[in-house]
């Protein structure tokens, strides 16, 4: 274990936590800029057909199922005096901001032509957000070992996570219109410099912020990829919480990925996916504040549990009723179940690498983190190419 001198001081802990959540917020910033409107600026203004870009988002998941092992594999793998997650952060950070820009920028090629280029910067930027955020979830459990800290440490997490989407969804489509001045595809291109560099600056302050204080031993064992997938597999506890966190992400980052078609096609008003984004987005950070209170009364499964049927709730009721009027309510709704169960299914996350590493005797959380995080990428994308 890392010593830190005053560790346990609240100059300390805040400044864990603080650093910690800010990292969410650079990570949100830009997978929610990407989630939400990458599709629509494929067929709407590069003029790529919405069943070629779909199933370019299908294809790269593959790639990245490889990427994702390949970056936990060698955080499990890393000992330097920076820890073994920071590196890798600090790493991905100027490729995710690199590959913000590229892949909303538009080069005056074919239609096959701005396809390849497509595949080329989604893959770049997936990469870069894989190196930044794979790290990012296996590093929570180093932060302390105590869980009910982390409970709190995913709680800022969360908190600024939301700011983060609420960012790029308030401000996404004004500084469209106002940095392209009547071009869309510039509009795209400059708000996503001003993004980049955002997610750049933030990501450095948090590897300077934190550190890594509850590090597993050293390990010398050798291992292969069936090994650890064995030992995953193994992990009763971390196979539920992959399942449930597939689904609740198919549901999550699905209404994000349709969001901009449904307003500016059916609703007949562009403007209304902010209003909605930024609703579902706010509201959770007031519901996140009872969070931890909630969990010193109530287990996290049972928190969990609940915000689930709550979003099954909410997308039932919009369904059935299909009204605009409906959507702010159930945006509203659906933002306090956020609020409430996204940081306990994080601080689950850490708490089952534990049960893990006491299980096998090999920490494998950025293994764990590599698996989990694909299967948070890849529904979104399979239900927009259905």
């Amino acid at each position: 274990m890392m010593k830190e001198t005053g560790t346990n001081s609240k100059k300390f802990i805040w400044r864990q936590r603080i650093g910690f959540g800010i990292s969410d917020y650079a990570c949100n910033l830009a997978y929610l800029m990407v989630n939400t409107y990458l599709l629509i600026f494929y067929t709407d203004v590069a003029g790529i057909p919405a069943a070629s870009a779909a199933f370019m988002f299908l294809i790269t998941k593959f790639i990245d199922a490889f990427t994702d092992y390949m970056v936990g594999a060698l955080v499990d793998r890393t000992n330097t005096k920076m820890g073994r997650n920071r590196p890798w952060m600090l790493a991905g950070a100027p490729v995710l901001a690199v590959g913000m820009v590229l892949v909303f920028t538009t080069p005056d090629f074919s239609t096959g032509g701005k396809l390849a280029w497509a595949y080329i910067t989604y893959i770049i930027f997936s990469f870069g957000y894989t190196l930044v955020n794979i790290p990012m979830g296996s590093i929570l459990p180093t932060l302390s070992a105590d869980a009910t800290e982390r409970t709190k440490i995913a709680t800022t997490r969360t908190i600024f996570s939301n700011l983060g989407s609420l960012t790029s969804a308030s401000m996404a489509l004004w500084l469209i219109e106002k940095l392209g001045h009547g071009n869309q595809a510039l509009g795209y291109r400059n708000t996503n410099i001003v993004f980049g560099i955002m997610v750049f600056l933030i990501m450095l302050i948090c590897v300077a912020s934190i550190r890594e204080i509850n590090l597993p031993p050293r390990t010398n064992q050798k291992t292969s990829i069936i090994k650890d997938i064995g030992y995953l597999i193994k992990n009763k506890p971390y196979m539920l919480m992959i399942t449930y966190t597939f689904f609740l992400f198919l549901g999550y980052l699905g209404m994000f990925a349709a969001i901009a078609y449904y307003f500016k096609y059916i609703v007949r008003n562009e403007m209304m996916t902010s209003v909605a984004v930024t609703i579902t987005t706010i509201v959770p950070i007031f519901s996140m504040l009872i969070a931890a209170r909630l969990n010193a009364k109530y287990s996290k499964r049972n928190i969990s549990i609940v915000g689930t049927l709550i979003q099954i709730w909410v997308f039932d009721h919009l369904d059935r009723r299909q009204q605009c009027g409906d959507c702010i309510p159930g945006s509203g709704t659906d933002g306090i179940r956020n609020g409430i169960s996204f940081q306990h299914v994080f601080s689950m996350l850490a708490d089952v690498a534990d049960y893990g590493e006491w299980q096998s005797g090999r920490n494998l959380a950025g293994t764990q983190m590599a698996v989990n995080g694909f299967s948070i990428k890849f529904p979104v994308h399979v239900r927009v190419r259905l």
